[in-house]
């Protein structure tokens, strides 16, 4: 999977393009055939309601966007949660109805609350282990930088 990172600020694209390459290995999907476009929307959570969302852009192409408004935390773990939504299109267990208005869960329709539906308990359920995987090696970078500049 090629991933894409559309930001207006570096260092946010950067963070963004490296965090989403350890989800993509932790979910195994660097051998997928799909390509994730990811957009940045600054105050989207303010305006909209929710912090990120994933979607079909095209046959082989998923579209995500993140708001950039959130701390450093939140969009780790929101780039957590919405990966596990990448990785349910691009190995088909998440699709939609012909019409576009329904989901299908590994092929069944589902009509379900929100919290309940079966994309949102995975995406739920690993959002935190996936983003400690980052804030380990934020962790771990930081104290090598430390030892090297002579602190403790």
């Amino acid at each position: 999977m090629d991933i894409s990172v559309i930001a207006r600020k570096s260092f946010s694209k950067e963070l963004i393009q490296n965090c989403l390459t350890v989800y993509k290995h932790e979910l195994n999907l660097q051998n997928s055939k799909y390509n994730l476009i990811v957009f940045t929307e600054r105050g989207m959570g303010s305006r909209e309601g929710y912090r990120g969302s994933v979607f079909k852009l095209g046959p082989k192409v998923i579209g995500m966007v993140l708001d950039t408004a959130l701390d450093q935390e939140k969009l780790i773990i929101t780039m957590a949660h919405e990966m596990v939504h990448v990785k349910q299109y691009a190995k088909g267990q998440m699709t939609h109805t012909k019409n576009g208005r329904g989901r299908l869960w590994k092929g069944k329709k589902i009509n379900a609350e929100y919290y309940d539906s079966p994309w949102e308990l995975e995406a739920f359920g690993k959002e935190r282990l996936l983003a400690n995987k980052v804030f380990k090696i934020i962790e771990k970078a930081y104290n090598t930088k430390m030892k090297s500049n002579g602190k403790k």
